[in-house]
């Protein structure tokens, strides 16, 4: 079997490095190929009738496969154009596979954000629904068009919004051999919670800063990450500027970027993972898993797709998005109870182990084979 897989490329992307993940798992079973999607920069600088030219290559490219796997986040296909035209952009590229008879998955990321503000000023959301609309009907058995994504929950929505033949499959978990021997020995009795992750409004830095403020002094904060590489804007100054203002710099650290191994590096030397997320739309977090393979307990926030996560293994403690008092009171209780964090991390382990990225691609197979 021959795949083709529709994808960003590179080290510094999410879906590039879940994509890099999900065809390095298949073993010999498949033939796969990776047709990359220009990094924003670089598809910024083209015109409409250029994106669109560039994705015909790849249309021409798909004759040849027999399954073919895309990666979709709303903004990969626009460049610098609107969101409405990159609906567009992949609304053809669906059309020009169920032409060519191909069968085609899509792993939907995030839910359709843009059906939530409908107003009737709101011309580029109503834009982007009316193109939603013409995109789910193609989610047929009969097109052998199909959308896998990762939690019941957004299967659900998924569904409600109108789109059929959705399939759910958990984000892969990919596993780390973490180096003991690099641990430091704290000559204090300092508690170091650190947060994974590109710097980004929806992750919820400012709320961690916030929670910071209300804990004792011998809490740290290990800002594990830097900003996006698609994003010009000014994260990392935003947060520093928070932490100054609250009086908090010099118990906060920011990495910026980090490799595999530095990621290990200051995870293992701290004592608690937080995921303080904002954003309900999230189908699934790469970060989120990262965290749970480091051997370290999780407090995360109850949003929906970490709820799923919990439903079965009971892996994270889970609070309010917006409450300090919780998160407060769920940092201490994970910090003094030896109980509670060897709970929760012997529960991650039994999550990330049913989740491997080896299981994650044999629920793929079966669907490919189908």
């Amino acid at each position: 079997m021959k795949v083709l897989h529709l994808a960003p490329g590179g080290e510094l992307c999410g879906i590039a490095t879940y994509t890099t993940n999900l065809m390095g798992h298949f073993k010999e079973k498949c033939n796969h190929t990776l047709f990359e999607i220009p990094p924003k920069l670089e598809i910024s600088r083209l015109n409409e009738r250029e994106i669109l030219s560039f994705f015909d290559d790849f249309l021409n490219k798909a004759k040849d496969y027999d399954v073919i796997h895309i990666q979709n986040e709303y903004g990969l296909f626009c460049g610098s154009h609107p969101l409405s035209f990159g609906l567009k952009v992949y609304y053809k590229i669906l059309l020009g596979l169920k032409k060519n008879k191909k069968k085609c998955f899509t792993t939907l990321h995030s839910e359709p954000v843009f059906l939530k503000a409908l107003g009737l000023l709101n011309f580029e959301e109503r834009k982007c629904a009316r193109m939603w609309r013409k995109i789910y009907k193609l989610f047929t058995a009969e097109n052998n068009i199909h959308a896998i994504c990762h939690t019941n929950v957004s299967q659900n929505k998924f569904i409600r919004s109108g789109m059929r033949n959705v399939h759910v499959i958990t984000h892969g978990v990919i596993s780390r051999d973490i180096d003991h021997r690099r641990s430091l020995k704290r000559k204090d009795d300092s508690v170091v919670l650190s947060l994974f992750g590109f710097i980004s409004e929806y992750k919820g830095h400012d709320l961690a800063l916030s929670v910071m403020d209300l804990l004792p002094k011998n809490f740290k904060l290990s800002i594990i990450g830097g900003r996006h590489p698609d994003s010009s804007s000014n994260e990392i100054g935003r947060v520093l500027k928070l932490a100054n203002e609250l009086g908090l710099s010099d118990r906060v650290l920011i990495t910026g970027w980090v490799t595999p191994g530095e990621a290990d590096y200051y995870q293992q030397n701290s004592d608690i993972c937080l995921a303080p997320y904002q954003a309900t739309e999230l189908s699934a977090s790469g970060a989120i898993t990262w965290s749970l393979t480091s051997g370290k307990p999780v407090i995360a926030s109850n949003i929906n797709s970490f709820k799923s996560i919990n439903q079965k293994h009971n892996c994270m403690l889970l609070c309010n998005r917006s409450d300090r008092l919780e998160w407060v009171w769920a940092i201490k209780k994970v910090a003094e109870d030896i109980n509670l964090r060897k709970r929760l991390i012997d529960n991650s382990r039994k999550y990330c182990k049913d989740n491997s990225w080896t299981n994650i691609c044999k629920q793929h197979m079966e669907l490919y084979s189908e």
